[in-house]
């Protein structure tokens, strides 16, 4: 806004030229100072109708308008002053209480600031003569307020898919938001004064799209929507979860996994993830094979038009492959005497994958040894003649087992 005060001083400086030059005649003004006192420190009265303000002084009445500051308008007082026992040739003068001043008896003014500020208007006839003046307050929302609505939605809760978080994207250029109404679309609304809420939809046996409806309004009294259409998945009643049955575990497992889940609508489609880091595999029912022997936990998923309903997962075990250990050992005499051999065995049996568990043994000899040693030794009575006895391993892994076995020959006595 700019200043008009070098104006002000113009016309007066043209008052008191024509006051100069015509001495002999009385002015209307100095008739309207002669027939009237003046008294600057009566309260103005002041009524506000509609969107109109009135300012009434007795001598001069102002009345002005305060158009919206929400976007795409502006905030612009339009103030008018009028004065029906005034002289004519007066002149107003505005102060708006920020440091700009404009003239005229109808003036318009926005302020960049949002504040309560203080109007003055001197109404004068010449430099040396002040006619009236009033002061009123005026409470400005300042420039133009524009208000952006927007929000995010999002499922925290996969146990109940109808419990929903609302959160605000909402902005304003200036000011702050006050309040947000929410309405949910399934005959509710909440009204808050924060941006993050949330909301639990009636549960449906069918697919059912609501228009959420988010409207903010900020302490300028503006206002702003906006609509995003939320699906809420039908529930469906389903339990249960699936079979894994293994086939040729030993030699070439593979493991069947089928689907036992029950209440499940038609055109789903089951996902497995095997946890191997594989990545998932689609169907009903799957086979399977694991590289490496593990207890695997296996989730079983399924989806409706591409948006999971359901999912359960299990622990299954697999030998992977090649789990099968080979038995194989050697045989050595240590020492004999007339009645007795003593026999070192040394198992070399081997394991692609994963250990040993254990060793059995069995040396013919009606002895045996089950302890968990590769290296064992056993001692046989000679008889009269040359015996021979035969002499079994059992070795097991990945739940595996297999069998090798010799025979050897203990002299006679």
């Amino acid at each position: 806004m700019k200043r008009y005060t070098p104006v002000l001083y113009l016309l007066f400086g043209i008052l008191v030229m024509s006051v100069s030059c015509k001495k002999e005649a009385v002015s209307p003004i100095t008739e309207y100072l002669q027939n009237t006192k003046i008294k600057a420190d009566t309260s103005a009265i002041t009524t506000t109708v509609k969107d109109t303000t009135t300012v009434d002084f007795g001598d001069i009445v102002v009345r002005y308008e305060q158009s919206s500051t929400c976007y795409p308008g502006r905030e612009i007082f339009s103030f008018k002053a009028t004065g029906t026992t005034l002289p004519p040739g007066v002149f107003y003068y505005w102060a708006f209480g920020d440091g700009n001043t404009a003239t005229g008896a109808s003036v318009s003014y926005s302020y960049q600031a949002a504040s309560s500020f203080v109007v003055n208007l001197m109404v004068v006839a010449d430099v040396n003569t002040v006619l009236t003046k009033l002061s009123f307050p005026i409470k400005a929302k300042g420039q133009q307020t524009r208000p952006v609505a927007g929000f995010t939605v999002k499922s925290d809760f996969p146990d109940n898919i109808n419990y929903l978080t609302f959160n605000t994207s909402s902005s304003v250029n200036h000011g702050d938001i006050s309040y947000y109404k929410w309405e949910w679309g399934d005959g509710s609304s909440t009204l808050t004064s924060v941006g993050l809420i949330r909301h639990e939809f009636p549960r449906n046996v069918a697919d059912i799209t609501y228009p959420v409806k988010l409207t903010i309004t900020t302490n300028t009294g503006c206002a702003a929507d906006t609509t995003i259409a939320v699906t809420i998945p039908a529930a469906y009643p389903i339990k249960g979860g699936f079979r894994a049955d293994a086939l040729n575990a030993c030699t070439n497992e593979s493991i069947v996994f089928t689907a036992e889940a029950e209440n499940v609508p038609g055109g789903s489609v089951y996902e497995w993830d095997f946890s191997d880091g594989k990545g998932v595999v689609t169907g009903n029912p799957v086979t399977y094979k694991y590289k490496y022997p593990n207890d695997y936990d296996v989730i079983m998923s399924v989806r409706l038009n591409g948006r999971l309903i359901y999912r359960t997962n299990k622990m299954v075990n697999a030998k992977g492959e090649n789990p099968k250990p080979t038995a194989a050992f050697e045989q050595t005499m240590v020492w004999q005497n007339s009645t007795t051999a003593h026999w070192l065995f040394n198992s070399r049996s081997t394991i692609p994958t994963g250990s040993i568990d254990s060793y059995q043994w069995s040396f013919g000899n009606g002895n045996t040894s089950n302890d968990y040693y590769s290296s064992v030794e056993t001692n046989y009575q000679k008889e009269s003649t040359a015996k021979s006895y035969k002499v079994q391993l059992v070795v097991t892994g990945n739940g595996c087992a297999d069998t090798t076995s010799k025979v050897i020959t203990i002299p006679a006595q």
